[in-house]
């Protein structure tokens, strides 16, 4: 079976420096993949690769088997900032991807509305950004995202940002949205708990130049446990993330 994405030893460099080397990654559809690393790893680079927003040096980055050769509506991109326009409404910033497409005015409008109340903000469609709290803007990030129906969403530290009890609050939905939608998303996160919580797989990238250094399967077993970050299961995952990590922060230092 061919993988929803894939990236066939990439390498990327900015002059005399190479931010990605021989990477090369498999990542099956539907799957929600956790990356980390040391900063200047390369996460982000890699993103913008998957994203079509830069070429690789040299190697392949595939979706369904073709070549990213630039941006596409098969993937969706949210990133740390929400990148939302002041003068546009919750439901007008989430049509904004829609302007364009096959859909009229009315349906553009029930199709926003349809994924705010996915993102959980049914009620607040007529606010202006300045109106909403940092973790709601980041929710109409998302909706926008993922209202023209992306195969892939990509996310670079969505919830860097923002305080633990909302970061927290933000995982789980995130959660939910996968389960239900069924997309591939890749994550970026410098956080071990986040990559743990979030992740089917976290990928460990190496200290400058970034090389794939482990895919780590992780099994939490039943979700239903209120404290699942205290559970063994996690514990044990993000230990062995710490142990492959280590070393690496301490050379990116």
């Amino acid at each position: 079976m061919t993988a929803k994405i894939s990236l066939r030893s990439v390498t990327k460099t900015f002059g005399a420096l190479t931010a990605l080397d021989d990477v090369s990654l498999d990542i099956e559809d539907g799957t929600f993949l956790s990356l980390v690393g040391p900063s200047g790893s390369g996460k982000s680079t890699l993103l913008d690769l998957l994203g079509g927003l830069a070429k690789p040096t040299s190697g392949e980055v595939l979706i369904d088997g073709k070549p990213v050769t630039g941006p596409g509506l098969d993937r969706g991109v949210v990133f740390q900032q929400y990148a939302l326009f002041p003068w546009r409404t919750a439901r007008a910033n989430v049509e904004f991807g829609l302007e364009g497409g096959t859909l009229n005015k009315r349906q553009r409008a029930e199709r926003a509305r349809e994924f705010l109340d996915l993102v959980g903000l049914s009620g607040f469609e007529d606010h202006l950004p300045h109106e909403l709290s940092g973790g709601m803007k980041q929710r109409v990030a998302i909706a926008r995202s993922l209202a023209y129906d992306p195969d892939v969403l990509l996310m670079d530290e969505p919830y860097a940002a923002l305080d633990s009890q909302t970061r927290e609050l933000l995982q789980e939905e995130l959660r939910r949205i996968w389960k239900r939608t069924g997309k591939t998303i890749v994550f970026i996160t410098h956080s071990i708990e986040e990559a743990v919580y979030l992740g089917q797989k976290v990928a460990v990238l190496t200290s400058r130049p970034g090389r794939l250094k482990d895919v780590v399967d992780i099994d939490l077993g039943d979700r239903s446990n209120d404290d699942l970050r205290s559970a063994p299961a996690f514990v044990a995952h993000r230990h062995r993330l710490w142990e492959l990590l280590h070393d690496e922060i301490r050379r990116a230092a």
